[in-house]
């Protein structure tokens, strides 16, 4: 299969299927519309993805080559972490965040703080992992990773949700 359809597939399954179990955590109303429009979201972000990693791995084998970064696995694994979650990490949040709300012709700024702290506490330490793995793993790991944070945040606002409940 096509690597670029691979990856727009992997990301529509597995990052729509967490934004479903978070709506399902939550309790949140689901729509098979918004289903479709996130899954069309997630394929458009799959290909977007994948050029990045290609793009970040190379940016830190020629900095590795250049001696400008320590050479070994495990140091390239997380400066092609840093570096993607640190340059490309911001602006596909504000991608994502656009694409969720295309049809309201609007980027919503309430959550966007948390959602870039996410590259730092999640994304981050998960894409090292990720990079740590042979290429053609790369992809897969990162869509489940997708559904993985989907599940922690859903998790989150539930418990955020019955705390105010319970304040009240």
């Amino acid at each position: 299969m096509n690597p670029l359809v691979a990856a727009m597939v992997k990301f529509a399954i597995l990052g729509t299927a967490g934004e479903v179990v978070a709506k399902l955590i939550t309790k949140s109303k689901i729509s098979i519309t918004k289903i479709i429009h996130s899954a069309i979201s997630w394929a458009i972000l799959g290909v977007i993805i994948k050029y990045a990693f290609i793009g970040f791995n190379g940016f830190v084998h020629e900095l590795v080559n250049h001696h400008y970064l320590p050479s070994g696995k495990i140091y390239e694994a997380f400066f092609k972490s840093f570096f993607t979650n640190a340059m490309f990490g911001p602006w596909l949040v504000i991608i994502h965040r656009f694409l969720d709300n295309l049809p309201k012709l609007k980027i919503p700024t309430e959550g966007l703080k948390g959602a870039m702290l996410t590259l730092l506490w999640f994304w981050v330490p998960a894409h090292t992992i990720t990079f740590s793995l042979p290429g053609e793993w790369q992809i897969t790991l990162a869509a489940v990773w997708s559904f993985v944070l989907g599940l922690i945040l859903g998790i989150f606002a539930n418990l955020k949700k019955k705390k105010e409940v319970n304040n009240a």
